[in-house]
């Protein structure tokens, strides 16, 4: 990054005439003649002079009268700053600290010309690009050339040092010098110094936390148009640290700072106009705010604004938008963000739903500590949604989930130990996990130990502390609490424990647990516990049924279409049939094949219906089986087939059907069965 050489030499100027030349430049760019500037300043930087060097370094970098290179401008800069110039020093460690390229897409057009032919790309970037056309960044010397800078007393140099020790920036992070060069930049009048000696007492870095004194730093530095000032002292207000809470003045000093295109307190101010919060409320100018500073690149903005329009509170609420700007703040990084557009793909609003999606987002979030995404990936992991299942990886997300107090997780890391699910089978381990999750009063968590205290699994069988621990469960409404307790004083509580028996039934029935709906609409129907009441269980019935209860499925199905507790209706009761089958209720299945041969609330269909009792038969139901025989002797839904029919006959018959065996000798004889047996089960176990 050398200065061209190629150029004429300029006959040398007494000091005298460099200072003329500086003095005509710098008028020229107060009038914005750059280009005649820029003639003036070279020749005073040609002859050695320090303040013309500088002042061309500054016209290259701000890309006035010449293309903007930072390459020429740190080489100018330099020169300058080499002979002790302390505003060069500082804008050299500037340049440094920061990096950056030449103007007009210099090396894109690098990029492209060199694809076509590399040569004359390095020789075209030589002749306009001398110095090069980037400079990266480099800590180390951006931190040498400040301190140069700072020692020589320039304000801003002596603040941006306090940065760069406080962050660590080419150095260890030394919060004493730090503190000495913010304060010297203060006593200076220095608004960033300022700023940042109340950083250093707001946040007690290598001091004691001094909120009022902050508060102090950063009255002085926001007095003097400090946006970063403006914004913290705002921030101060809003939550009465160092000062009183002042919301008014909070959103007036964020205000300040947004006018100054502070993208934070643009946010900021946005929040106060939703809220209504020492400001009137005003939800269209709080979406302008927020849509501003998320076009400024600020994620919290950008977050803010999806969950406004997720709330239909926008000016044209939209999920569609909502996604976008999860999705634009997933992208930089936001942990909440990557959460909610997790939680968008794995619903589908806004966005196609797509499980992958939504693991991959989750997982994300959960790398960043987002407790919720921790685990929400792990059942994604353990149940294989969106993600391979992968039970170690469910288990490793519930545990670090559950070491931070989650209890849902904690229940959930139990269970996967009592299993030896993705783990080693850990009783003791399981146990330990359970305990925390009930001292934080999880009822699930308080269920599970219970019923293994019942069984005398995995801890000791103690029924005392098992029925403790159900009652502490279902006395927050627990539903399967409720079934547990129901089944404990059914079996063990004999006749006087029977009224308790009921009620934690009929209490977990009314929570939802489908088991119990079920119990309560089997004793309901048999009168086990009062009058019998056929609507009232078929009013049960149903709602375990729509819950995807089989059982429950198949006797609504024999209910409607024996119209008991219900009116009759041979198509319910087919579809009640069908529902239960399909999930694998063999009695289902075989009542179902009986009225699609039959043709009973349903079109006639043998060939399905052959293919329902098939289903029932392999199932061990001996009377599909001796039916499927009577088809396959009869070449019903199927050719006629005196072999299969034997088989299926010698099934049934070997389980003790009497029909299959009278059967069987039929098609062992020369008589043949012409009229299968057809008639629906009306019960099941």
């Amino acid at each position: 990054m050398n200065p061209d050489t190629s150029s004429p030499p300029i006959a040398p100027a007494s000091p005298g005439a460099a200072g003329r030349l500086t003095r005509t430049g710098l008028a020229a760019c107060a009038q914005g003649r750059y280009a005649k500037a820029f003639e003036n300043f070279a020749k005073a930087a040609a002859t050695g002079d320090a303040e013309g060097q500088f002042q061309l370094g500054l016209l290259y970098a701000r890309g006035h009268g010449v293309v903007g290179s930072l390459a020429d401008a740190v080489v100018w800069f330099r020169r300058a700053a080499e002979q002790g110039h302390g505003e060069a020093q500082y804008q050299l460690s500037l340049a440094y600290l920061h990096g950056g390229q030449a103007d007009g897409g210099a090396p894109k057009w690098y990029d492209h010309a060199s694809a076509v032919d590399k040569d004359i790309a390095d020789r075209n970037r030589a002749l306009m690009f001398p110095n090069g056309i980037e400079v990266p960044p480099d800590a180390a010397e951006a931190l040498r050339w400040c301190r140069l800078a700072a020692q020589q007393g320039v304000a801003a140099a002596q603040a941006t040092l306090g940065l760069l020790y406080a962050r660590g920036l080419g150095c260890e992070i030394d919060y004493v010098e730090a503190r000495r060069w913010y304060a010297a930049a203060a006593e200076q009048g220095n608004a960033a110094g300022e700023f940042g000696v109340g950083v250093i007492y707001a946040n007690g870095f290598g001091v004691e936390i001094d909120l009022p004194t902050a508060a102090s730093w950063y009255e002085n530095a926001a007095s003097k148009g400090d946006a970063e000032a403006q914004t913290a002292l705002a921030l101060m207000c809003d939550a009465a640290q160092g000062l009183p809470r002042d919301p008014a003045r909070a959103a007036a000093l964020f205000q300040q700072a947004a006018d100054q295109g502070s993208a934070r307190a643009l946010h900021h101010l946005a929040l106060h106009l939703l809220e209504g919060d020492g400001v009137a409320q005003n939800v269209v100018m709080a979406e302008t705010h927020l849509r501003q500073a998320a076009r400024m690149g600020y994620p919290p903005a950008m977050l803010n604004l999806a969950r406004l329009h997720a709330a239909g509170l926008g000016a044209t609420p939209s999920q569609v938008e909502a996604a976008q700007w999860y999705r634009a703040a997933a992208d930089a990084g936001e942990a909440e963000a990557q959460f909610a557009l997790g939680a968008l793909f794995a619903r589908g609003e806004g966005v196609p739903k797509r499980l992958a999606d939504a693991a991959r987002w989750f997982e994300l979030a959960a790398e960043q500590g987002h407790l919720t995404a921790q685990f929400n990936i792990a059942v994604f992991y353990q149940n294989g949604a969106g993600v391979e299942r992968d039970p170690a990886k469910a288990a490793a997300w519930y545990a670090r989930a559950a070491e931070r107090g989650m209890t849902v997780a904690q229940t959930k890391l139990a269970q996967l130990c009592l299993a030896g699910d993705g783990v080693p089978q850990d009783h003791q381990a399981a146990a330990s996990w359970l305990w925390r999750a009930v001292e934080a009063g999880d009822a699930e968590a308080e269920t599970i130990l219970g019923t293994l205290h019942l069984r005398g699994t995995a801890v000791e069988r103690d029924e005392a502390m098992a029925e403790q621990l159900l009652r502490r469960a279902a006395d927050r409404g627990y539903g399967p609490a409720l079934l547990q307790l129901g089944n404990f004083y059914t079996e063990d509580g004999g006749e006087a424990k029977q009224p308790e028996a009921i009620q934690c039934y009929r209490a977990a029935a009314d929570a939802g647990v489908t088991a119990a709906q079920w119990i309560v609409a089997h004793k309901t129907l048999i009168g086990a516990w009062g009058p019998r009441d056929a609507a009232a269980a078929a009013s049960w019935f149903r709602r375990a049924a729509d819950a995807g209860h089989a059982g429950a499925q198949f006797q609504l199905g024999v209910m409607y279409c024996t119209g008991e507790g219900v009116p009759r209706d041979l198509a319910e009761g087919t579809a009640w049939y069908r529902r239960a089958a399909e999930q694998g209720d063999r009695i289902a299945q075989y009542n179902l094949a009986v009225m699609l041969l039959r043709g009973e609330g349903v079109a006639r269909d043998p060939d399905s219906a052959r293919l329902w009792y098939e289903k029932a038969a392999e199932q061990g139901m001996p009377e599909a089986q001796t039916v499927l025989g009577d088809l396959y002797a009869a070449g019903v839904g199927a050719p006629a087939d005196l072999e299969a029919a034997r088989r299926w006959y010698e099934k049934a018959a070997s389980q003790g059907h009497e029909a299959a065996q009278a059967k069987l000798e039929g098609v062992r004889g020369p008589r043949l069965v012409t009229q299968p047996e057809s008639l629906q089960a009306r019960s099941g176990a």
